[in-house]
């Protein structure tokens, strides 16, 4: 995991940490711990721990923003997740030892630099998209190969959730189309019916049961290969939507950062030859390309919403994560051009843009 750690807030910080791995690995002394620096500035949830016999482990506390019982259950959801997803020999952590009603869970320490810190910095030449890709296909098919326990009902409570959810992020999408179409003096109703196009395909694609945390900070490249941390929340979702926040860095808490991505129409054919051979009749390198566009025009509208409303507490969190709002909206209208597949839909509405 990422190395930079910051020193520890306080005093009752370490011995409340240590005192919960003694809890967890009895017997085993704590010769050092830090708390591994987040992408944004929010109280520590993972640490690094130095044990006293020289191993060094990941150890990640319960959210203190949940309530004890769901906390508890995320601990235990990512344990089974990570043990099941080992047994594939898929890359993501080994669990060393977890306790749900500690709310802590300990995995092997990983070293390297998270997707989010790599793209930042250094930018998309030097990632590595095709492991990134590979091993993010494993990783889907092996989480959701527990769909066919959570029975029909269920299943389709799931889609149907996520139809739902689909269907908010596409307001979004519709006022951000309408705007842009004004702006470049376009129709702003060609624009909302090309949005409501893109829609249909993306509803209309395969959903999967994974990640819900898919972000460039959960991935971590390591000198053997990437590797995929946080399965602490485990639901439906479209496969495409999970790739493309995972290989979407957002300089989050940066006052100098933007959006980068490791995304194009390279890693878009890959994806189209590798997601069509596991999801047959499936068409992977248009679903990217449209969940792509769909995550932009989502972004440009929260934060045209957040600099419109900036008193309100969800504008300031996200302003707060997201600062130098106008210079990000110009580099996602940028990025609105940026086609990853051939794909008649998302061009129209791209086309109707401007």
């Amino acid at each position: 995991m990422n190395s930079r750690a910051r020193q520890i807030r306080s005093a009752d910080d370490r011995v409340r940490v240590t005192d919960l791995i003694g809890r967890l690995l009895p017997g085993i002394d704590v010769a050092d711990l830090l708390p591994v620096d987040p992408s944004t500035d929010r109280p520590p949830s993972v640490y690094r721990a130095t044990l006293g016999n020289d191993r060094v482990c990941a150890v990640k506390l319960a959210s203190d923003s949940l309530p004890a019982s769901l906390a508890r259950n995320a601990i235990a959801t990512e344990a089974a997740a990570l043990r099941g997803l080992n047994s594939l020999g898929c890359n993501t952590p080994r669990v060393i030892a977890f306790d749900a009603t500690l709310g802590v869970l300990a995995t092997d320490w990983l070293e390297g630099p998270t997707m989010e810190r790599k793209l930042s910095t250094e930018g998309p030449e030097q990632v590595g998209v095709d492991s990134v890709i590979r091993e993010f296909i494993a990783i889907e098919v092996g989480v959701d190969s527990a769909r066919s326990r959570i029975g029909r009902s269920r299943s389709e409570s799931a889609r149907k959730s996520l139809l739902r959810e689909t269907e908010h992020v596409f307001e979004c999408v519709k006022m951000a189309a309408r705007a842009t179409a004004v702006d470049t003096g376009r129709s702003p109703a060609a624009a909302e019916n090309a949005a409501t196009d893109l829609q249909l395909q993306v509803s209309a694609g395969i959903w999967t049961i994974g990640s819900r945390d898919y972000n460039a900070s959960n991935v971590l490249l390591t000198p053997d290969g990437p590797y995929f941390v946080d399965f602490s929340t485990i639901g439906a979702d479209w496969p495409e939507r999970r790739l493309a926040g995972y290989l979407i860095a957002t300089g989050a808490g940066h006052s100098s950062g933007n959006f980068v991505t490791a995304l194009d129409e390279r890693a878009g054919r890959l994806y189209q030859q590798l997601g069509t051979a596991v999801w047959a009749g499936h068409t992977a390198g248009e679903l990217l390309d449209a969940h792509f566009l769909t995550a932009v025009l989502y972004s440009i509208q929260r934060l045209t919403s957040a600099i419109r409303a900036p008193e309100l507490p969800e504008s300031q969190t996200l302003l707060e994560a997201w600062p130098n709002a106008e210079q990000r909206i110009s580099r996602l209208h940028d990025l609105t051009r940026v086609p990853l597949y051939p794909n008649s839909t998302a061009d129209r509405l791209r086309s109707a843009l401007g």
